[in-house]
């Protein structure tokens, strides 16, 4: 291997404070593709299939107090009227949150040197959140030190179509998708709606051959009572592989 190359300089052993105030860690994290948000995509291109596209969502105005009461366990294209996850956060990068962050990595397969280099670096993680149209829509930038990258998730679900409270994850829901492009230029299919009466945001990333294969899920919403001052998201990575566990980590962020 080569000398020169951030891993080997890392693997002789140089201060924590040179790899955080260098180049040579964000270098790594890059080669290593470590990830440093809850989700490592860049941006969404377009909708999956022509079928995907009729189903563009029609309905803005926000649901009625009756039909929340009417669609309790239901998946909503809609955020409740009170919710807004629109803001700029600091990532809270706490020892607790750097323990879990380390597990999370140890199993999606990323060495004790590299997990280090990452933790050093997680405080550095910013987050720009841009709700619309009534929630359809969920504009993200991620700023950390690999990069800056950002996408928009677009939520369906009921009025544009019945779900009922006892299907689960994987029925035969007909959710819009479509297509976001990772770092890697690798495409998986998005997909998003809004559960809890419309306070949670829950999206998922599709077909990816990152980390073994998986599929990425996440689920945003603002910490019962922080006064609107933290916002969670809680990432889960599903293996493809059953004989593997799931990866999990809780990111919360203070509102600037």
């Amino acid at each position: 291997e080569d000398e020169r190359s951030p891993k080997a300089i890392v693997e002789r052993g140089v201060p924590s404070d040179y790899i955080s105030g260098s180049t040579v860690g964000k270098t790594l994290l890059k080669t290593e593709d470590v990830p440093m948000s809850e989700v490592p995509s860049e941006e969404v291109t377009k909708p999956v299939s022509e079928d995907a596209s009729q189903q563009l969502p029609k309905r803005t105005e926000p649901l009625s107090e009756k039909e929340m009461g009417d669609h309790l366990h239901e998946r909503w294209a809609m955020s409740a009227p009170e919710v807004d996850l629109s803001g700029s956060w600091t990532l809270i990068a706490d020892d607790a949150f750097k323990s879990e962050y380390d597990t999370y990595l140890k199993q999606l397969g990323f060495n004790r040197i590299t997990r280090g280099v990452a933790c050093s670096l997680i405080a550095r993680t910013t987050e720009i959140t841009k709700q619309s149209k009534s929630g359809r829509e969920l504009y993200l930038k991620g700023i950390n030190p690999k990069g800056a990258w950002e996408r928009t998730l677009t939520a369906s679900g009921y009025p544009d179509f019945e779900t009922h409270a006892e299907m689960r994850e994987g029925s035969d829901y007909n959710h819009m998708r479509t297509s976001i492009k990772t770092a890697d230029a690798e495409d998986v299919d998005a997909e998003a709606w809004w559960e809890d009466r419309g306070t949670k945001h829950r999206s998922w990333l599709r077909g990816g051959k990152k980390y073994g294969g998986g599929n990425f899920e996440s689920l945003r919403y603002i910490e019962q009572g922080s006064d609107g001052n933290i916002l969670v998201c809680e990432s889960i990575f599903h293996p493809n592989d059953a004989g593997k566990k799931k990866a999990i980590v809780k990111w919360r962020f203070n509102r600037d």
